[in-house]
């Protein structure tokens, strides 16, 4: 009897093995296992005028030293025009974070604030929203 028991034994614990391995890998991945986008799919179209709002996106095109557009595949429309005061706009395709406030962007009325400079640049942007920079981290 006890010669049996010696061969079952390593069967039993090769059995084990195998159905913790088989449990393994069937299981769902856990909820950590893939980063989060920063930017949810349509978050400026979401965010109200007066929202804080955090996105990191590439730099498309710099319009003017305080005026540059990011690009990200999770914006709406896939772009966002973002005003600042730092002292130099970051240059494309540097990677941005951006911490700021949106408004709703009017040439007219911030071009004085901003120094814009000619309209026909903004055209895309007029009357939609934009993101008045507080914090800007170049990666």
């Amino acid at each position: 009897m006890g010669g049996k028991y010696g061969q079952k034994h390593p069967a039993v614990v090769a059995l084990a093995a195998v159905v913790l391995l088989v449990a393994g890998c069937t299981g769902e991945p856990t909820a950590g296992a893939e980063p989060a986008p920063s930017t949810p799919p349509g978050t400026i179209a979401r965010a109200k005028v007066g929202d804080q709002l955090t996105v990191t996106a590439s730099v498309e095109r710099v319009i003017t030293d305080t005026a540059f557009v990011v690009r990200d595949v999770d914006l709406t429309d896939g772009t966002l025009l973002v005003l600042s005061t730092a002292a130099s706009p970051p240059s494309p395709p540097q990677l941005v974070t951006v911490q700021g406030t949106v408004i709703r962007f009017s040439h007219r009325e911030l071009t004085d604030r901003h120094h814009l400079g000619p309209p026909g640049r903004y055209g895309a942007f007029d009357g939609g929203r934009a993101l008045a920079a507080r914090e800007i981290t170049v990666w």
